[in-house]
Parts: C-alpha cells; sequence; structure tokens
C-alpha cells in the first residue's frame, strides 16, 4: 500500500484586518476495506501566561488530521473569546490551514476556520494576536472541531491572566474613636480609669480615678460624635455627660445631664498624641482633661489643667474599647501585595468603590485588629524565600509593625499575638531547640520585651498581648506544652513572657513608663475554660484575661436551644461553658478566634448554621454577640472574626494563592470571609461586580 505523505500547512501572518488563504494539503486513497474515520484535533495556546491590561499575546491554534490514509474536508471550528478579550488592531494573522477560511476580524471577540481541507497526517499552524480588554483570568475554549467525513472532534482551552494597575488606595489616617463606641478612659501616668463618685447620679458631682475594673459600668464612658469634629462623652451607667465646673481656683471635671449640641463646657476636642493616647480638651476653657497634683491617688479628683508646651503624662489618655470588635487579618499586608503583583481589583466598600481595607472595617463598627509576627530569629523558617508547611502562612515583624501603624492611625485597638509559627505554637524555634526550662523562661522574657518594646517605639503599643496561640493545642515543645499532670513548666514560661510584656512598657531607655498593655492565654475548647484557668489561677499565672477560639464547626452549638436541636459530636454548649468560666474566675472573655459559613467552603457546614446563607452568617455573629453581652458581671469582652477579608486571589500559574511552600501564602477560606468571593459559579469570578464587597455580616459583628 502506498502512504500518503505527511504535508504541513503553514500560513504567513496578515497585518491588517481578517485573512484567508487558498488550500494547501491533499492526498491519495489507498486500497483495502474503508477505514473508520477520525475527527480532526484541536489545540491552542496563549503566548504568554499573564499579560497586562490593554496589553496583548499571541492565541496560536493547532490542528492535525489523525488519519494516516483518510483525508479531511470541511474541517472548521469557532473560539469565541471570553469577555474580557478581543482581537487586537491590526490583529498580526500569521499561518495558513488547509486552504480554509480564517475569520479574525480586528477588534471582535471570535476566530473562527471553515472549509479546511487536509491530507492524511496533515497538520497546520495559525496564529492571531489578541487584546486584554479586563483583568482577571480570561479562560478560552472553542467550540468543537468538525469535518464532513471524520465528524465532531474535541475542543479545546487555554487561559490568560491579565493584570490591571495597581489599584491600592491611599491608606488613611483618622485617629479617632468609632462614634457611640464605648471606652474606658485610661490615664498614661496613673494607669487608673476615669470613674463615677460612688456610682453617683447626682448632677454637679465630681468624677473620680480609680483602678482598673472589668465589671462595672461607672467606668465606661460612650463616645458621640458632635459637629465640627467634637465630641460629647456620657457614662454607661448613669447616662450623664462630662462637664467642667469651677471651685475656688480649680477647674473639675464634673457630670452633667447631657446637653452637648448647645453647651460648649459639654463638648470635647480629642487630639492624639502616641501608642492610642490622647488629649481631652475642653471646647469652651481649651483646658485639658488631668489628674492634677492634688488627684494621684485613686478615689480622687480629675481636673482641668492649661496645657503648656506638650502635654504631660498626666494630661494623656488611652481609649480602650469596653467590647472588641475585631478582626484578626494579620495577613492583610501578604493580601495586599499579592493583588498589588497582579494588579487585582481592591476590596470595595458598599457602593463598590475600592478603598483601604482597614478604613472598609472601621466604617462597618470595627475597633480592634489582630496581627501574629513570626520573628527571624528566633525563628529560623518565617516567611521568607525556602519557607516550608505552616511557616509559609505566618507574617514578618516588618509587616505586622507597618499594619500595626496603620491600625492606630485609625484609632483602633491592636491585639498582639507572639510564638505564632505559622499553624499555632506548638513549635519549638530553632535558636532554642535545645534550651532547657529555665533557658526558656529567658529567651522568652527577653523576646517578648524585645517585640513589645519595639512596637511601643513604633508609636504602636499593644492594646492586648496574648503569649502564644492557641496554646493548649502546645506551646514550644514538649517542655513547655501544657497538661493537667504538667502545668508548671507552661505556667513558669508564660510568667515569663508575661513579666516581658509589664517591663516593657515600663523600660525608660525609649521614654517614659507607660501603663502596661493587657495580657491574655488563648486556648480552645478543646480544654474546659474553667478547669484551664483554674489550673493557670493556682499556677499564679498574673493574666488579665481569658481568650479563646470558638468555631461551631469544630466545636459545638452556642446555645441550649441549638444543642436540643441537634447536637451529633455531644459537644459542650458555649454559653454554658463561658457562663460558668465567668461565674468560677471572674475574669473577661474575648472571642480572640470564629467564623461562620455564608456558603458551602472549607470544612463541613455545621448543623446548626444550615444550609449557610449570608442571613445565617450575620445571624450567627448577632447571637455570639448577645451570649457575650449577657455574660455574667459584665464580663464579655468581645469577639474577633479570623481572616474576614480573605477572599480568593488568582495565581497567573493557575488556581489561587495558598502555601504552596512559598513566601507569599497565604490561608484559603472560602465561605467564611466577610468579604465576597464571587464564586456562585465554582470559581472565583474577580469581574464580578461583588467580588471583595462587605458581606452583611461584617456590620452585625461591628454594630453598636
Amino acid at each position: 500500500m502506498a502512504k500518503t505523505p505527511r504535508v504541513a500547512c503553514l500560513w504567513i501572518l496578515s497585518l491588517f484586518g481578517a485573512f484567508s488563504a487558498a488550500s494547501c494539503g491533499g492526498g491519495s486513497s489507498g486500497t483495502g476495506p474503508p477505514p473508520t474515520i477520525l475527527p480532526p484535533t484541536i489545540s491552542k495556546a496563549f503566548g504568554a501566561s499573564t499579560v497586562s491590561l490593554n496589553g496583548a499575546t499571541t492565541l496560536t491554534f493547532n490542528l492535525a488530521n489523525p488519519n494516516l490514509s483518510s483525508s479531511l474536508s470541511g474541517v472548521a471550528f469557532t473560539d469565541t473569546f471570553p469577555a474580557g478579550l478581543i482581537v487586537s488592531s491590526p490583529n498580526n494573522l500569521s499561518g495558513n490551514c488547509g486552504g480554509g477560511t480564517i475569520a479574525a476580524t480586528a477588534g471582535s471577540a471570535s476566530v473562527a476556520l471553515s472549509g479546511a481541507a487536509f491530507a492524511a497526517s496533515a497538520t497546520c499552524t495559525f496564529s492571531v494576536n489578541v487584546a486584554a480588554t479586563a483583568s482577571g483570568p480570561q479562560n478560552n475554549t472553542t467550540s468543537t472541531v468538525t469535518s464532513t467525513e471524520g465528524g465532531t472532534g474535541k475542543s479545546a482551552s487555554a487561559s490568560l491572566y491579565v493584570t490591571g494597575p495597581s489599584q491600592q488606595p491611599p491608606e488613611p489616617t483618622d485617629i479617632t474613636p468609632i462614634n457611640l463606641d464605648v471606652e474606658y478612659i485610661l490615664n498614661q501616668q496613673s494607669g487608673m480609669q476615669v470613674d463615677l463618685n460612688n456610682n453617683s447620679t447626682t448632677s454637679g458631682d465630681h468624677l473620680l480615678e480609680q483602678p482598673r475594673s472589668f465589671t462595672s459600668l461607672t467606668q465606661r464612658w460612650m463616645f458621640t460624635s458632635l459637629a465640627a469634629g467634637l465630641w460629647q462623652i456620657s457614662n454607661q451607667s448613669n447616662g450623664l455627660c462630662f462637664d467642667s465646673a469651677n471651685s475656688a481656683g480649680v477647674t473639675y471635671l464634673v457630670q452633667n445631664a447631657c446637653a452637648a449640641a448647645t453647651t460648649a463646657t459639654q463638648q470635647w476636642i480629642l487630639t492624639p498624641t502616641s501608642n492610642g493616647y490622647y488629649t481631652i480638651s475642653n471646647n469652651s476653657s481649651g483646658l485639658l482633661v488631668d489628674i492634677g497634683s492634688s488627684c494621684v491617688a485613686a478615689g480622687t479628683c480629675v481636673t482641668l489643667t492649661q496645657l503648656s508646651g506638650s502635654a504631660t503624662q498626666s494630661q494623656q489618655w488611652l481609649l480602650r474599647p469596653a467590647f472588641f470588635r475585631g478582626i484578626d487579618n494579620a495577613l492583610l499586608e501578604k493580601q495586599e501585595s499579592l493583588r498589588a503583583s497582579i494588579g487585582l481589583t481592591w476590596w470595595k466598600a458598599t457602593g463598590g468603590q475600592q478603598e483601604d481595607v482597614l478604613e472598609i472595617l472601621k466604617n462597618h463598627g470595627i475597633n480592634m485588629v489582630r496581627v501574629r509576627p513570626t520573628s527571624v530569629p528566633p525563628y529560623a523558617n518565617a516567611p521568607q524565600t525556602g519557607c516550608t508547611g505552616n511557616a509559609c502562612y505566618a507574617e514578618t515583624d516588618a509587616q505586622d509593625l507597618d499594619l500595626a501603624k496603620r491600625v492606630k492611625n485609625l484609632g483602633m485597638s491592636l491585639e498582639l499575638t507572639l510564638f505564632f509559627d505559622g499553624g499555632g505554637s506548638s513549635s519549638v524555634p530553632a535558636a532554642w531547640s535545645n534550651a532547657t526550662l529555665s533557658q526558656l523562661q529567658s529567651d522568652i522574657y527577653d523576646y517578648v520585651k524585645a517585640e513589645v518594646m519595639a512596637y511601643r517605639q513604633a508609636g504602636t503599643m499593644p492594646d492586648l498581648v496574648s503569649i502564644g496561640n492557641e496554646v493548649d493545642t502546645g506551646f514550644l515543645g514538649s517542655v513547655g506544652s501544657p497538661t493537667s499532670a504538667n502545668f508548671a513548666n507552661f505556667s513558669a514560661l508564660q510568667i515569663a513572657g508575661i513579666q516581658g510584656v509589664a517591663d516593657a512598657a515600663v523600660d525608660t531607655s525609649i521614654g517614659p513608663a507607660i501603663p502596661p498593655p493587657l495580657t491574655c492565654i488563648h486556648i480552645t475548647p478543646a480544654w474546659n475554660l474553667s478547669q484551664f484557668f483554674t489550673l493557670a489561677n493556682q499556677n499564679n499565672i498574673p493574666y488579665d484575661a481569658i481568650c479563646q477560639s470558638y468555631y461551631p464547626f469544630f466545636h459545638g452549638p452556642l446555645t441550649d436551644a441549638q444543642a436540643k436541636a441537634s447536637n451529633p459530636s455531644n459537644q459542650p454548649v458555649e454559653q454554658d461553658v463561658l457562663v460558668a468560666a465567668a461565674n468560677a474566675l471572674g475574669k473577661p472573655i474575648l472571642i480572640l478566634e470564629t467564623a461562620e459559613h455564608y456558603e458551602n467552603g472549607f470544612d463541613a457546614n455545621d448543623p446548626w448554621y444550615t444550609p449557610p446563607s449570608q442571613t445565617l452568617q450575620s445571624q450567627f455573629l448577632t447571637d455570639l454577640e448577645t451570649v457575650q453581652q449577657s455574660l455574667p458581671n459584665n464580663l464579655g469582652m468581645g469577639i474577633a472574626y479570623w481572616d474576614p477579608a480573605g477572599v480568593n486571589i488568582p495565581n497567573p500559574a493557575g488556581g489561587f494563592f495558598n502555601g504552596n511552600n512559598q513566601m507569599s501564602g497565604i490561608y484559603t477560606w472560602n465561605g467564611l470571609t466577610l468579604f465576597d468571593n464571587s464564586d456562585s459559579s465554582g470559581s472565583t469570578n474577580v469581574n464580578d461586580p461583588n467580588y471583595s464587597t462587605p458581606l452583611p455580616a461584617l456590620d452585625a459583628l461591628g454594630k453598636h
């Protein structure tokens, strides 16, 4: 049998408009029974995996006749582009294909081949330039390729990622509390807080400074925004307002019925200084709230004094929210860097305009941000080139210090979690791998003190510090991890860390001593709160607050009603656990990590907020706040939502960014974010107008 020679067809590109060419190819028929005739094959490829917005690249098509002894005629296909691609002008069409007609009109959104003929085993290649008109992934699939003799073949697919210009908005400065937020007002010199005089409800009574209380509403003050940047400050217990009154040549801070809209002595100007502190000056007199030389002891008066040069420490006041409405957004700077690197659209406010993420969060009522730096040293494999495993998910000191500055520039509180290794705090830093318990105590003290001093020196003193992340799951290896039988080593390390926090605040080598941040120990529901913290108390750990993670899909029902409806794993009821701990321990309780689904995604759904929806996600946060706010003795300290802005970010190489042993690693948190992942079609669509816009649950978290 004579074999038909293999024929290849190659067209020469035209630089203008559509192009067609005469046939090429041919063949001869053989002898014997007629063979089964196969359809033609087709493949395609873009000339680059990534192209900038309004840029261009080639799109190449390869067709072949797979039959060794049969020719094909009437070969045809159509390639309709996705919405972000068009044929370039000029189209730079190059090559030909079996004498068929190639339609590739400049500015159109498709390429087509018709009427091509192939000799047996013939192939052809042609290409055209395409231009990108929208950013994001462009997934392109042809129609099936057809022929007269061989019938219908398969389609061909290729993907191109289009990067837009960096869209990162300016980082704003707005150092003010959130309107209607309730704050403790803490003096920088004494460390005491503004309070009522023996629960007074009498107008004209003096206000005092008293030691910190987590339970008394008399130390909680609501800040209400007035016109022209002024503020009304009212007590949560008696509803009376800051005012001023003169007596024997001294101006005192007093309480009166609120009439700030028309009374200048009840109008206050907040001027930020550093590390979250403000001066509070009276709009009528210009005098500053002060503890004065005669009011330095507990239970004594608060005065107003003249500013002379820079504000004294006694004239500076920290505003710390009585209820944290927080987020764990420690991955934010990595997420921002990835978006900028591929030109991805930024997060958007409710109206659709791109804004700084922290500004969006504050505008929805968020008053606290958590960061978790991982330092080199002592960690040898933090997020850097060559990182492996969990280390790639961590953040660096530089990233989190910068994030902390942005947080403070918006008047928000800062939670700092140390010893985060990218997954928890169970691993031992390489530099300490052979340390004894006493050496670890010294290492931890030095490290914690240095870290907190770095934040203090940068003007970003944390409001709350946790020595470790979910430490019941492990803390610095076998030496430091707590067990009910051996809690002493863990306690010794916590005590060393908390002492480092306290000493960093009073170290005068970087400025005058200031009050230390609050401290907490962070665990999961795997260890009962009351049992764990009873051991902490018995071992004399001087912590201020209880921090706990709670995810219903991991940890069980929130309320007794939910448990009665369904509790398939017979897990403890979170509300009962919290109430018992508040009663037994008398410490404030902060849910430092939480999340709930708004759609199917990461991990299984729980049976209480299912099927997941935006409405049920909001309801979960409303329910959790209700539980927190109803804890005995006002000991609910707040809620922090984990990775709310962590929507998918496409990787130009395919898929989405996640760990992958790359220093840019971020968590995939599908279905659990507080911004829209826009993946109703099964894959995130960054061109969807709802992509990266707030979900209703963000307002549920931030509502006042």
